[in-house]
């Protein structure tokens, strides 16, 4: 009966979801020919090379409990109003290393995520650059945030995080991380994010148990995942900027890059004047990488884990087919290349996205203050009016009324809209400007004698920003809304992170088995010792110990190594499960994926294969472990009681 059910349930789920199964980042063989941004085959230290990851910052002085604690004080940090920075979601059936750590009590005890999606006043800069993971059963926080200095996200685990224990923070194996992080940045599925509370019946089983979680609503709408998915796509663009900047970008490029990007914010999101920025950026661009640049994809597809349990009311046990497994490689989100009209302007929006928006409004002020210094011009429009509306030509455009401007636009520039407060024009939060970065200062419409016309007086003050880019050094170093503020001669000793080494103490691994690998496990150790030989048990660490205990571990695991070494030999399409080792996303530093396995792979599978067959007396079968399902077999690691994952 199992095998049907398993079967049947498989497919159809599988065929409901083929949309986000197989999304438009296709690998082609024009993509092989491009190069990563960030290469998922190059993890990197697992220590930071220079820096400190943005959660240091915060921990320095205590971790507060309860988690709801933990994420006010960050908030706070920020300068945020509670709930105004962050977004939550609830995930009680996910995808993590952590998933079966609730079992069988999943709703009871769902993992918690959270990001930081706005940004506030305070000196941190945490948007889009700080995600947290919960999970009670385990006591441990999974933490993701960014190393100003060393332009990268950090992988984290705040362990024995409870009531009564002290947390301890280690930088966590980025060998695991990697493997599911493949673009070195967060990841969340696609929409419409069955496996949050935003599924109403994910969110109706969170409400069953009758418990409150961590402050987060249980009913929410989609629009909530929707933040933290828009979140993770800006993250994922963060590491693309910085190579671009490092390797395609001269100084003459940072020059014209960092004067449009000040530009587009100041002047609300609009682009003009980009010649001479495109034309050094394109010609770098096409030496450095004349077949593109492979964007990674920080998207996994959407699954609805309700779909893949024997028992909707009571689910056991979370299925994850390879499809749907973050283990998977991804092929690139897309390819940049020279050829591209819009790759001036993306790399500008990138680096606009360094930049604070108290960086912005302390810009505005320094321009204020030297307002005085700056020449002013006066231009002036006949206007048609018809009722109370104004449509004026000449070398302006405008067209609105008297409290609100609909359309305004200088010299061919794109058009921008603004109030109109005592005749000073607001755009957001700020004095409207022009696309040159320009302050509108004053807008008078007037009429007289069936006659009427608009007066547009302008302040160009935005000399003082360009002269002080162009006057300012900017080093072979990643690009940070420090440089720039120290570039534009704004104070920065209250901008995080600037606490000394010394207070935030010195930096820790996660434990790792020193050594080599004991005799049983001597031929895995290339092909498993990186991700199965920690000091963790997520993913299981059947290679670490001593002989006696790797040995046990194997023997115990056996049944899942057969199964995942085996997965090689089914086409992916039809994989139960993705293939161990994971297939690799890249060679040489361009985007690939790998089908045939190492030649190892054959001889590691006999291995354990006879290791079965002494055990059971019978041949190693993977059509009847496939039937018994994955999650069925025995877990790994019998040492020890915790639910086991893989």
């Amino acid at each position: 009966m199992w095998q049907i059910w398993h079967f049947t349930a498989v497919i159809a789920a599988f065929l409901v979801q083929i949309p986000a199964a197989f999304p438009r980042e296709v690998l082609d063989q024009r993509n092989e020919k491009a190069s990563w941004a960030v290469d998922p085959a190059m993890p990197g230290p697992t220590l930071p090379p220079t820096g400190r990851s943005l959660f240091d910052f915060i921990a320095a002085d205590g971790i507060p409990f309860p988690f709801e604690a933990l994420v006010r004080k960050i908030e706070m940090r920020a300068g945020c109003k509670p709930g105004g920075c962050v977004t939550p979601v609830l995930i009680p059936l996910g995808r993590s290393l952590q998933r079966m750590a609730a079992a069988p009590d999943f709703f009871a005890y769902p993992r918690a995520v959270v990001a930081m999606t706005g940004e506030g006043t305070g000196p941190m800069f945490a948007r889009d650059r700080l995600y947290l993971a919960y999970q009670e059963r385990m006591n441990l926080i999974e933490v993701i945030s960014y190393n100003e200095e060393a332009a990268r996200f950090e992988f984290q685990l705040v362990r024995e995080y409870g009531e009564d224990t002290s947390p301890n923070v280690v930088y966590a194996n980025r060998n695991v991380c990697i493997a599911c992080h493949q673009n070195h940045s967060p990841i969340f599925p696609r929409p419409v994010w069955d496996e949050t509370n935003a599924n109403p019946r994910i969110a109706e089983k969170l409400s069953q148990s009758g418990k409150l979680f961590y402050g987060i609503p249980v009913n929410r709408g989609i629009d909530i995942p929707s933040l933290i998915d828009d979140a993770t796509d800006r993250a994922n663009f963060i590491s693309v900027t910085q190579v671009v900047w490092g390797e395609a970008c001269d100084q003459d490029c940072r020059v014209l890059a960092i004067t449009a990007a000040l530009r587009y914010r100041l002047s609300g999101g609009r682009f003009f004047g980009l010649a001479d920025l495109q034309e050094t950026l394109v010609r770098r661009f096409s030496a450095r990488w004349p077949n593109g640049l492979a964007i990674p994809n920080p998207n996994i597809p959407n699954r609805d884990p309700l779909s893949f349990v024997i028992n909707t009311e009571a689910p056991t046990s979370p299925h994850i087919t390879a499809v749907f497994e973050p283990l998977a490689p991804r092929a690139p989100l897309e390819v940049w290349t020279a050829a591209d009209p819009l790759l001036t302007r993306r790399f500008v929006v990138g680096l606009a996205d360094l930049v604070a928006e108290k960086d912005i409004h302390d810009v505005n002020a320094l321009l204020a203050r030297l307002a005085p210094r700056a020449a002013r011009r006066t231009y002036t429009a006949p206007c048609i009016l018809i009722q109370s509306r104004y449509d004026c030509e000449g070398v302006f455009t405008l067209r609105g009324s008297a409290t609100f401007i609909e359309a305004f636009g200088v010299s061919g520039e794109p058009p921008l809209h603004f109030t109109l407060a005592n005749h000073a024009p607001i755009h957001g939060s700020f004095q409207a400007r022009t696309s040159e970065g320009d302050l509108i200062e004053r807008v008078t419409l007037s009429h007289e004698r069936g006659r009427a016309k608009a007066t547009v007086h302008f302040v160009e003050d935005f000399v003082f920003v360009r002269e002080a880019i162009r006057e300012f050094t900017w080093p072979d170093a990643p690009v940070n809304r420090g440089l720039i503020r120290v570039a534009l001669g704004l104070d920065t000793p209250e901008l995080c992170c600037e606490t000394p080494d010394f207070f935030l103490g010195p930096v820790r691994a996660e434990i790792e088995t020193p050594g080599p690998v004991p005799k049983p496990g001597t031929a895995f150790e290339k092909a498993c010792a990186a991700c199965h030989r920690t000091g963790g048990r997520f993913p299981p660490n059947f290679l670490a110990g001593d002989d006696s205990q790797v040995k046990a571990s194997l023997a115990q695991c056996a049944p899942r190594i057969f199964f995942r070494l085996s997965m090689w030999e089914t086409p992916a399409a039809f994989r139960d499960k993705v293939p161990m080792p994971p297939p690799l996303a890249s060679r040489k530093g361009h985007p690939w994926v790998q089908n045939v396995p190492s030649s190892s792979i054959a001889m590691l599978r006999d291995t354990v294969a006879e290791w079965l067959q002494t055990e059971t007396g019978q041949a190693a079968d993977l059509a009847a472990l496939v039937a018994q399902g994955y999650e069925n077999l025995r877990h790994c690691l019998p040492h020890r009681t915790d639910p086991e994952q893989h």
